[in-house]
């Protein structure tokens, strides 16, 4: 063998330049001529270039700011011999190590025919196993805490190809591929292979998208709706976002990622018919359409194997690539002018075969799906539009992918540039290409067009060509008119490009892209809403029911909330009923009942304050209720459902109370009217008057005061405000009447002078009228005494019994309140056996304390009461009620007849609550009948007009009611019920109450006239 020549001399290289050159002597010659070149500064220029080379690569791969918005990336063509471009590839990847970047090597050993029996690889198949590393190498790296990229619509394309079914018939086919879909959409796996080593990844990393976002939205709406809510159930709602979340997460780090991500393959061009009609409508049916042209494109594969296997060659030689155009395959052979996919369909040669071109187009378009779908994932998971802000990890990327090809790689490479040509959409892949510069990297824009220009330089030049391709690209919209970025790279730069030490330009992600911003967030949104549950449930008792100032609960509930312990069972009798009455699908009127179920300090009731008076209007109201679910028969006459409205003690809250019952008037419009409102109080009065803006029917149990439905101008009454009990008027002048004239059977002496003692509280209408009144009624003799609590109460009896006259009676017209004090201090003082003679409202404290009263020798007490059930003893039996035994049998139902009578309801208050109740809903049968009994809608029961309930009460005839004669209208004043019965009861000894007196009528023919 020849000795190898010298090698020829570089210029650039000092170790061999000539001898006799200037650059071989860095001093010069002695002739002092001036060197043509010198070596220090060419290797400083390639230093220089090669650095500016790797800069401008960062500047490529460095993603850009939201606000500068993403740019297509260039193909950057690495050409000159294979040591240069492996030194370039080596240097690229070490600048992209922490970031995606996928390294295509040359194949190492030549590919060989399948064994004989096995079924030879497709054509696509090289590229899909190409396209698969890439993937993989891609998925592989993410920054610490970031989430991995992923490729669902790639890996759903490579799961369609591999399906194994029957494709003799086409329904066997389509049947086969259902069975396989609805299988897939049923794992909860993470696949096979890398996809389930990333799985768990996945799931951490994704679990800072939806965890956070179900968090937070429940949180809000926990917070929003706390008032509404219960305690627990705003506290499991809150709790529920996290559960919800994590199934989320579960779904979305899983192979398949939902329906709505694959309608994808509908709008992508590759492999669709021509016509619209004909195109696939779901997975399934693109999937079947896969299948078919899989079959088609190994058909090649089949019949001649050779004739489709490309040509790898060994390591290190780079192979010169053919890259033909090529597309979808089309319905039709496109014409020469057509655009889009299908101008890049291959034509058929003279003399070939059709089935062999069909084959070919066929495999073209499946490589060209399995590279859409590769890139469609990469879009999305760069995605950053403003409307899906909440994707933080798009946002967080700051590093574009890279994809270094060698090689045989250049084929994958020229696919992806077909692509991007046909779709015009740009992705964020920077691909770098290496290989002689002899052979094209780019198909032709057009089939038999020219290459695509191709911007070429030296390293030094990379960023004039970097900026040179901006332009370009601003005066193109979709890619740009250079897509390549020619870098020569010599031998002499490989030693450099492994040895140069540059550092890896990067960007700072997002301060508002960590991934620890959403976690605090979530957990501040959290924390806060648990705050404001927990507040509210200090605040707010259940849903509608706030706590007041006092720890009252007030608000309206529809008999599941217990205000007070011992009203437990009669609230949960009315909850049943209510149940009942909306489970039977009948007609019914909602009526409200307003009273007050608490004590203030405290949620609920006081130890030594039964509340035996609301305690009886509630089993009066559910012994109505449940009489007419009894009575519905037919479906004809309405039944009762109750809400039960708690305006706190002495109806402070009054006023809240009526304006939200008239926001649930609103809301509900079976509501007719409002019964209870027993008291006469400043703020009763002022609920009465907010009802009446409406014309709500309101029919008040107890409330005594004449002007109570007055309006605010004082002038004129309120026309939809019916009292069901007598005015202060009657009963002042009754009572005062009775005094005079004593009572003789009883041991009653008439009294002829009178000490009347009268509560001075601003917001009591009552006491201070009534004392009042029997002062004018009872005339001379009588004196006004007043007080303003239990402790001055006494003190005013210690002074009046012990002045030398002392009264014949007192009259009190105070509040049961503060008898039991007042009883004391009589006993105690120097009125001995003295007449005492009270109000109606002391009738919860009698029936309390009925046999003390009996046997206190010191005092003789009687209270004018507005119901009694020793009235009916003398009454003719069929005029007789039953309804004080049908209470009684209530109370046993309840399990309550062995409490102790101070914790029984008042039978007194129940009778009138029950005739009250009684008159609305007569009222309202009245009206409905007389509509007709008209459906609010289609198949719901009928409701009731409340306007018409209105005009039946005005125009109600008389009622025999339990309480006693029922007529709202026709007393003299015009407002007031007629004859409504009023009785004077006595104390016995061993504690009986026995009516006295009466004034007014028990049942319409009875003769009042005689009885007062």
């Amino acid at each position: 063998m020849p000795p190898a020549p010298p090698p020829s001399p570089d210029p650039d290289d000092p170790a061999t330049a000539a001898p006799d050159s200037p650059s071989g002597n860095r001093t010069g010659n002695q002739t002092g001529t001036v060197p043509r070149h010198d070596p220090d500064e060419s290797y400083r220029r390639r230093n220089e270039g090669v650095r500016e080379f790797l800069r401008v690569f960062d500047q490529m791969r460095v993603r850009p700011t939201w606000r500068g918005g993403d740019v297509p990336l260039p193909v950057v063509w690495v050409t000159g011999q294979y040591a240069a471009t492996s030194a370039a590839v080596q240097a690229l990847e070490a600048r992209c190590d922490g970031t995606p970047f996928a390294h295509l090597a040359p194949s190492t050993e030549q590919e060989e025919g399948a064994p004989a029996g096995e079924r030879p690889a497709p054509p696509y198949a090289a590229l899909a196993a190409r396209l698969r590393q890439v993937t993989r190498d891609l998925a592989a790296v993410a920054p610490p805490g970031e989430a991995h990229l992923r490729f669902p619509l790639f890996a759903q394309v490579l799961w369609m190809l591999d399906l194994q079914v029957p494709e003799d018939e086409p329904d066997r086919l389509h049947d086969g591929v259902k069975r396989a879909v609805r299988q897939r959409r049923r794992q909860i796996s993470a696949g096979t292979g890398q996809d389930r080593r990333n799985f768990w990844a996945n799931v951490r990393a994704y679990a800072e998208g939806p965890l956070p976002a179900w968090a937070a939205a429940t949180a809000i709406l926990s917070a929003g709706w706390a008032d509404q809510l219960t305690t627990l159930f705003g506290v499991c709602a809150i709790l529920a976002g996290p559960v919800i979340g994590s199934f989320h997460v579960l779904l979305l780090s899983r192979n398949w990622a939902g329906r709505r991500r694959y309608r994808w393959f509908r709008r992508q061009p590759f492999l669709m018919p021509g016509q619209r009609r004909n195109q696939p409508h779901d997975v399934t049916t693109f999937a079947v359409r896969l299948l078919q042209f899989r079959r088609r494109a190994e058909s090649v594969t089949l019949g001649d194997p050779g004739a489709a296997r490309p040509t790898v060659p060994p390591r290190g030689i780079p192979p010169v690539a053919s890259l033909p155009p090529v597309s979808a395959v089309p319905d039709d052979p496109p014409a020469p002018s057509v655009t889009g996919p299908q101008a890049w369909a291959r034509q058929a040669e003279p003399g070939e075969d059709r089935k062999r071109l069909e084959a070919v187009q066929a495999n073209e378009g499946i490589e060209r799906l399995l590279v859409n779908a590769f890139l469609e994932d990469l879009r999305q998971g760069y995605e950053r539009r403003l409307w899906k802000v909440w994707r933080r990890v798009a946002w967080a990327r700051t590093s574009y992918p890279v994809l270094l090809a060698e090689g045989d790689g250049r084929r994958l490479v020229a696919r992806i540039e077909e692509v991007r040509a046909i779709t015009c959409l740009a992705d964020p892949l920077l691909v770098v290409v290496t290989g002689p510069g002899d052979q094209r990297v780019l198909p032709p824009a057009r089939p038999g067009g020219d290459d695509v220009p191709i911007m070429t330089g030296r390293p030094e030049l990379t960023e004039e060509l970097w900026e040179q391709w901006g332009k370009e690209l601003a005066r193109d919209r979709a890619l740009g008119s250079h897509r390549v970025l020619r870098i020569e790279v010599e031998p002499k730069d490989a030693p450099i490009l492994e040895k140069i030490n540059v550092p890896v330009r990067g960007r700072r992600r997002p301060l508002l892209a960590h991934p620890i911003l959403p976690w605090v967030t979530v957990t501040a949104l959290v924390a806060l809403s648990l705050v404001r549950v927990l507040a509210t449930a200090t605040s707010n008792c259940g849903p509608g029911i706030w706590r007041a100032g006092t720890g009252e609960c007030v608000g309206i509930s529809d008999g599941g909330f217990v205000f007070a312990p011992h009203l437990a069972a009669v609230l949960g009798r009315i909850d049943q009923q209510n149940r009942s009455v909306l489970a039977s699908g009948n007609p019914y009127a909602t009526v409200i009942y307003f009273g007050k179920l608490t004590t203030p300090g405290k949620a609920v009731a006081a130890a030594d304050d039964a509340l035996t008076d609301i305690h009886g209007e509630l089993a009066g109201i559910a012994l109505e209720q449940g009489r007419l679910i009894g009575n519905s028969g037919d479906g004809s006459k309405l039944q009762m459902r109750v809400l039960v409205a708690n305006a706190g003690a002495d109806f402070r809250y009054a006023q809240d109370v009526a304006r939200q019952v008239l926001r649930e008037i609103d809301r509900d419009p079976s509501v007719i009217g409002v019964v209870g409102l027993g008291e006469s109080r400043q703020e009763v009065q002022a609920a009465i008057q907010i009802l009446g803006r409406k014309a709500v029917p309101v029919i008040s149990t107890t409330s005594t005061y004449d002007d109570l439905g007055r309006r605010g101008d004082g002038e004129s009454f309120i026309p939809s405000f019916f009292p069901l009990a007598p005015p202060n008027s009657l009963l002042a002048a009754a009572a005062a009447r009775w005094a005079r004239a004593g009572i003789p059977q009883r041991g009653v002496p008439p009294a002829r002078t009178a000490a009347v003692f009268t509560d001075t509280m601003l917001s009591d209408l009552f006491t201070k009228d009534l004392g009042a009144k029997f002062v004018r009624d009872f005339g001379k003799g009588a004196t006004s005494i007043g007080y303003s609590n239990a402790a001055a109460l006494e003190e005013k009896v210690t002074q009046v019994c012990a002045r030398p006259v002392k009264p014949e009676l007192v009259y009190y017209a105070g509040r049961t309140a503060q008898f039991g004090a007042f009883v004391d201090a009589i006993a105690k003082s120097q009125c001995h056996r003295l007449t005492v003679m009270a109000n109606d409202d002391i009738t919860q404290y009698v029936n309390d304390y009925s046999t003390a009263l009996g046997r206190n020798n010191r005092v003789r007490v009687m209270y004018v009461a507005l119901a009694a059930e020793s009235a009916w003893a003398n009454v003719p039996t069929e005029f007789r009620s039953d309804f004080y035994h049908q209470l009684s049998t209530l109370i046993t139902e309840l399990h309550m007849d062995k409490l102790p009578s101070t914790r029984l309801p008042s039978k007194e208050y129940a009778v009138q609550a029950h005739d009250a109740a009684d008159v609305l809903i007569g009222a309202a049968q009245v009206a409905f009948s007389g509509q007709g009994g008209p459906a609010a809608a289609a198949g719901a029961p009928g409701m009731v007009d409340r306007a018409g309930v209105l005009l039946a009460l005005e125009k109600l005839q008389e009622i025999d009611g339990d309480s006693g004669l029922i007529k709202l209208h026709g007393a003299s004043d015009g407002r007031h019920a007629l004859d409504r019965p009023i009785l004077l009861v006595t104390v016995d000894p061993d504690g009986a109450q026995v009516v006295v007196r009466q004034c007014g009528r028990l049942y319409a023919q009875q003769n009042s006239t005689s009885l007062c």
